[in-house]
């Protein structure tokens, strides 16, 4: 993975299906917008380009084929994997460099993360690794910790359909393998939180603002040593800066 060298900042939001990292990675670009007044730009895996549209009808099952249109084609794992891998390159190419080039948080509802925690299943962990290596290192990562029941009975509340790896068996395989992967990820010195997210979402939302502030102090610090009066007013507002009310959140989801 190579390092982000650009101006904006790239965090990645991730989790089960039903964890609740979409929620909060809305709730983190309306914070950067309408708190801080920076730009923030929210993206997500799979993206709309076109390898990731044709992973969107794989997981919704709607991939047919051409002779026959009733007839759902499945991917084999390698397939899988190679496509995300290929919609990731493409999505960094158009989406998230530019972004950061100018200057823009790009926070992203997952990312090479899920690769590893889903792909792994079927595959070697160092091979999905292998062709995820170009992709960008994001600066810090959120891992949404939620008990699987808990992500079933929060879907079925909120979808009318089921998509691949959407089953409670397999929730509780991916999630013992995002454990192992965020495991050797941060050995590897990636910066990994993981945070309860069976928490109420503005308790979820108020931690993922205060580790975004520590980033963001972390990195103001890092480029100005010494310490300049502008410096110290950026600290101050990162630090000043409250996380979304909870009216402001509800009113966020409500919209």
């Amino acid at each position: 993975m190579t390092v982000n060298t650009y101006p904006g900042k790239l965090i990645v939001l991730e989790g089960l299906d039903g964890s609740g990292q979409t929620t909060q990675a809305q709730l983190l670009v309306k914070w950067f917008q309408d708190k801080r007044g920076q730009l923030a730009y929210y993206t997500k895996e799979p993206s709309d380009g076109p390898v990731g549209a044709i992973l969107k009808l794989v997981l919704s099952h709607r991939l047919t084929s051409p002779t026959d249109k009733r007839e759902h084609r499945p991917l084999d794992p390698a397939t899988m994997a190679l496509a995300f891998a290929a919609d990731r390159a493409d999505h960094l190419h158009h989406e998230i460099v530019p972004k950061l080039r100018d200057g823009v948080h790009v926070i992203s509802d997952r990312y090479y993360l899920s690769s590893l925690a889903y792909q792994s299943i079927d595959l070697e962990y160092k091979w999905i690794r292998e062709i995820n290596q170009h992709a960008l290192g994001p600066d810090l990562t959120f891992f949404f910790d939620v008990p699987p029941p808990i992500c079933v009975k929060r879907m079925q509340s909120q979808r009318w359909h089921v998509e691949l790896y959407e089953d409670l068996h397999m929730l509780e395989k991916v999630r013992r393998n995002y454990q192992e992967c965020i495991r050797q990820l941060q050995l590897a010195g990636e910066k990994i939180e993981a945070v309860d997210g069976s928490q109420p979402v503005a308790e979820v939302h108020s931690i993922v603002v205060n580790r975004t502030k520590q980033l963001l102090r972390a990195f103001a610090a890092a480029n100005d040593g010494t310490r300049s009066r502008v410096s110290e007013e950026q600290l101050a507002l990162i630090m000043g800066t409250e996380p979304l009310t909870e009216s402001e959140i509800a009113s966020h989801q409500e919209g």
